[in-house]
């Protein structure tokens, strides 16, 4: 066994730093603990405005799974995440949902930008602003190809290119002479 002591016999210096470890390694979980929550609180919130369960962006793996599907690739991308090198395909893909749920948030493409950057704050301002779903494609969504679908049949989509909300003519009787 190794131990480090100081000039005098003792053992202080090796407590001293298993303190320190101690106290770093507590810091850190509850970091990453606040983060989870966050981020978890912010997805729930996307969620409920684009017609999912809030519960769903509590499970870890599952709301990256969920994300995926709502912006129109294939849920198991984020199973892919998790082989090493890969998993930069998978990182593609979420930034092309982030592009196309930016989208039907009525969101210009520059968003994806932000969130390829700092997806919390990204996730923050989707979460709480006053944008609202639209649940049909508009022109500019990157569709996936057939083998990289979603698999519920819930979120498929046809997608089709159409004006973004073009402007409904005035209805009612007209008084052509007034």
């Amino acid at each position: 066994m190794i131990s480090t002591y100081d000039s005098d016999g003792t053992a202080a210096g090796a407590a001293a730093g298993l303190i320190l470890t101690l106290i770093f390694s507590a810091f850190y979980v509850v970091l990453i603990a606040a983060i989870y929550v966050v981020s978890s609180w912010f997805l729930s919130k996307i969620f409920v405005k684009a017609g999912e369960p809030a519960w769903k962006g509590w499970v870890p793996i599952y709301n990256s799974w969920v994300f995926l599907e709502i912006g129109g690739q294939a849920g198991w991308w984020a199973l892919v995440a998790f082989v090493p090198v890969v998993g930069i395909a998978s990182s593609v893909f979420i930034c092309i949902a982030a592009y196309n749920i930016a989208l039907r948030f009525g969101k210009t493409a520059a968003w994806v930008v932000l969130y390829i950057f700092v997806p919390y704050v990204w996730w923050g301002i989707f979460a709480f602003d006053r944008s609202v779903w639209n649940p049909q494609p508009i022109a500019g969504i990157f569709v996936a190809p057939d083998w990289a679908r979603p698999t519920s049949a819930v979120l498929r989509y046809v997608p089709q290119a159409r004006p973004v909300y073009a402007p409904q003519p005035p209805a009612g009787p007209q008084n052509p002479g007034y």
